[in-house]
């Protein structure tokens, strides 16, 4: 078996027909498998041509460099964490795509279609966003196992994202473009994520290799793009993850410090908020991390914990979310109110009455006297 150079043609790459189904999208042009030179298999990411006209392919092999001249342990921890670039496809002034390792089977799904026809398909963070509402309908529609995670599953994922967030910050990297579909994860045996896209991370003491795009749902406030990526702006990202995770919706632009405090400390709350304003409040990291530390172990075999104000590790039932149900509202009939009647009407209605018998009995007695 021999090293992988840092640049490998694509006619070296013998592609293969198997595997699981990978989505194009975004930058990319293609996912496929395939035996690099070395004679291991790796997962070559093709840029769209337009992509490619703007990578600054200086700062992708110095990505790869870096990568290569790690120290062992840290290189392993890297590859089980990241889709870190391995080699450039293409030519020493062009790069065509990477080659990156594929994520570990147990963070693919088996899907059935209506059709009876299986397949294999990433599990990406957004499906964190599932309500259980939805998730029963995915999980009927489709045959998955589990569709629905409650929140210590989420926070506990969540978390060992931002430990590999963490650990490249430390390293001297942003991940800069951080977002749901940017990561996929596996509970099974133990919670785990790993990140994507990792050719977009960024030196925090120098340019990036791609040029910076994000979704809508995930710009920075107006004011501060144009800027570039740094821990802050990863802060300001992994804030909304776990915002829209908890509240089970990928649209909002609205933290709910109610749903988010029956989940965690309400101090912890409180700094995601201000992340997601781009405020990092003094002390952050030190918070951030302390999560990323907690969260992974509220999740114990198939026992589920939170942790809360007043509680350590506080049981959470299985199936249940920490978005309330919308209340329901009761309208009761309403009976139009009678009008009182006062004590001197009815002493008048009386005597109207008694007048009236009286004029009866007198008409009655001239008719008598008239025969």
């Amino acid at each position: 078996m021999t090293d992988l150079p840092m640049i490998v043609r694509v006619g070296e790459l013998t592609f293969t027909g198997e595997g699981p189904v990978l989505r194009d999208g975004g930058q990319t042009d293609g996912l496929r498998l395939c035996v690099a030179p070395d004679q291991r298999t790796y997962l070559f990411k093709r840029y769209k041509s337009e992509t490619a006209d703007e990578v600054r392919v200086p700062a992708l092999h110095s990505m790869i460099r870096w990568r290569r001249e790690l120290p062992d342990e840290e290189r392993a921890v890297l590859d089980e964490r990241c889709a870190w670039p391995i080699a450039v496809v293409g030519t020493p002034a062009r790069a065509e795509g990477i080659l990156i390792k594929l994520a570990e089977k147990s963070m693919f799904e088996q899907r059935t279609s209506g059709s009876g026809e299986m397949t294999e398909t990433p599990r990406h963070l957004d499906e964190l966003t599932r309500s259980p509402d939805r998730a029963r309908r995915i999980a009927q529609r489709y045959e998955v196992k589990k569709a629905y995670y409650e929140p210590p599953y989420k926070l506990a994922v969540l978390g060992e994202l931002l430990d590999t967030v963490t650990w490249l910050h430390q390293h001297g990297y942003a991940v800069g473009d951080l977002q749901l579909r940017n990561a996929v994860f596996t509970i099974d045996p133990r919670p785990k994520a790993y990140l994507l896209d990792c050719d977009s991370c960024v030196p925090l003491l120098g340019e990036g290799a791609m040029p910076p795009v994000d979704p809508e749902q995930w710009k920075l406030p107006v004011e501060q793009r144009g800027v570039a990526f740094d821990v802050t702006s990863d802060h300001y990202k992994f804030a909304w993850a776990v915002v829209r995770c908890v509240q089970e919706t990928v649209e909002t632009w609205q933290p709910d410090p109610v749903v988010l405090r029956r989940v965690m400390p309400s101090a912890l709350a409180d700094t995601l908020i201000e992340c997601s304003r781009t405020l990092p409040p003094p002390g952050v990291r030190e918070r951030l991390r302390e999560a990323a530390a907690v969260w992974p172990r509220m999740v114990i075999g198939e026992r589920l914990y939170v942790n809360v104000d007043g509680f350590i590790k506080k049981p959470w039932p299985t199936g249940e979310s920490a978005v309330a149900p919308a209340p329901i509202t009761v309208t009761a009939a309403v009976t139009p109110p009678v009008p009182a009647t006062s004590a001197g009407s009815g002493e008048k209605v009386k005597w109207a009455v008694v007048a009236g018998a009286v004029l009866i009995v007198l008409f009655l007695i001239i008719i008598a006297l008239g025969m």
